[in-house]
């Protein structure tokens, strides 16, 4: 599911959320899948809500790309406050995203991760035994987006184009985005006459291509392929676009 794939919580301690063994289980959440910088703005604002019983810690901060970044080593040009807080039970928190002027592309998007840590607090009706505690580290994709990209991110899908070529044994998908805007794909398959066969892609940057192999038959010769593929939306919803595919010559 492509939620998921935008969403990956790393557990860093691993534990059970059973209140049997009174462990802790918090759910501080955030709307949205990722988040959109308007490069004209100012600051932008995060909100927070704390669906647990019980009172948590947050940590946030954002890097550029290194999967294993700290607080300490996170080298993106934001800032954000306040960096860490407590978030009571049933409540909310704002914390403000601010860009701190870093020379980036103006005519396609950058992208970033926000990294948010979650330290809950221990369960009081287990204070009298040992708990296993467990804290959740989301990281969602930033991205950083100028005012002078030509054309809009909800039609950036339309500047995809796809080609497919034999590669060794089996047929390989190649896409080039034209546009200045990131798109995250998902699944897709291409169909060849009777046989679909199917692929599965990833985030494509601006003005750049990517292939993958294809799983299953899709014989080229005298058929004309289509092609379906699952994309990302702003809000985060998965959608689905259909294409033409240009048989690569000389790779039949």
């Amino acid at each position: 599911m492509g939620w998921v794939r935008e969403n990956v919580y790393r557990v860093m301690l691993a534990a059970t959320c059973a209140a049997q063994i009174g462990s802790a289980c918090a759910s501080v959440i955030m709307p949205g899948t990722r988040v959109i910088y308007d490069g004209n703005a100012r600051e932008q604002s995060l909100q927070f809500t704390n669906q647990d019983d019980g009172p948590s810690v947050m940590q946030v901060w954002v890097d550029s790309g290194n999967a294993q970044s700290t607080p300490d080593t996170a080298d993106a040009p934001f800032l954000v406050t306040p960096p860490i807080f407590r978030i009571e039970p049933k409540a909310g928190q704002t914390v403000r995203l601010v860009f701190t002027g870093k020379d980036l592309p103006q005519d396609r998007e950058s992208v970033f991760y926000l990294n948010t840590l979650q330290i809950p607090s221990k369960n009081a009706a287990y204070a009298d035994q040992n708990q296993m505690l467990v804290m959740l580290r989301n990281r969602l994709k930033l991205f950083y987006r100028p005012a002078g990209i030509e054309g809009s991110a909800q039609k950036a899908q339309q500047q995809l184009t796809f080609r497919i070529g034999k590669q060794d044994k089996s047929e390989r998908v190649t896409a080039n985005n034209s546009s200045g805007y990131y798109i995250s794909l998902l699944d897709g398959s291409v169909t060849c006459g009777t046989h679909t066969a199917t692929f599965t892609a990833d985030m494509l940057a601006p003005h750049s291509e990517a292939g993958w192999s294809v799983k299953g038959e899709c014989p080229l010769e005298g058929a004309t392929p289509s092609l379906k593929i699952k994309y990302v939306d702003d809000y985060g919803a998965v959608r689905e676009s259909e294409y033409a595919v240009v048989v690569e010559q000389g790779m039949k």
